[in-house]
């Protein structure tokens, strides 16, 4: 059969009008049962298939309005996405004190290192008195101060 493309088109849009009013006179025409009965241990049932003593529900399954949900879905999304905000907020506030205490660590590493250095060359270490002459500290007390910077640099040199 050879048909024009003008005719096609409308014996489809027919086709389609069809297949549409088939479905919605069905979706009409489908009405749920439910049965209700109470067991031997008074607990009370529901089903869609008839038991021994099950009573027929009347069931209302028009649409009366529209349900709105979605300001609670929103309200609940939304609560979400601040959680994760906080938690992102959070996460980065402790990287970056990360960073600073890495950073003040390894400040203080070549500080600490620099001076351990400098104590390790030096002949002689000396303090200065409240007049600005030196006084020299004694072997014993500058291997104090040479351990005590050690111990520094292995807390901030890690």
């Amino acid at each position: 059969m050879n048909v024009n493309p003008p005719t096609k088109l409308i014996l489809l849009q027919m086709s389609r009008s069809l297949c549409i009013g088939v479905l919605f006179a069905v979706s009409l025409s489908v009405q749920a049962e439910v049965y209700k009965w109470v067991d031997e241990q008074g607990k009370t049932h529901y089903g869609d298939k008839p038991v021994n003593n099950a009573q027929q529900m009347e069931m209302d399954t028009e649409a009366k309005g529209h349900i709105n949900t979605g300001q609670t879905r929103e309200n609940k999304r939304r609560r979400l996405i601040d959680a994760f905000e906080e938690d992102r907020t959070r996460d980065n506030e402790e990287k970056q004190k990360k960073r600073q205490k890495k950073e003040k660590y390894k400040r203080k590493c070549v500080w600490t290192k620099d001076r351990l250095r400098r104590y390790e060359r030096a002949r002689y270490l000396y303090d200065l008195d409240s007049d600005g002459n030196r006084v020299v500290i004694p072997d014993v007390d500058r291997q104090k101060s040479m351990d005590a910077l050690r111990r520094q640099a292995k807390k901030y040199c890690k």
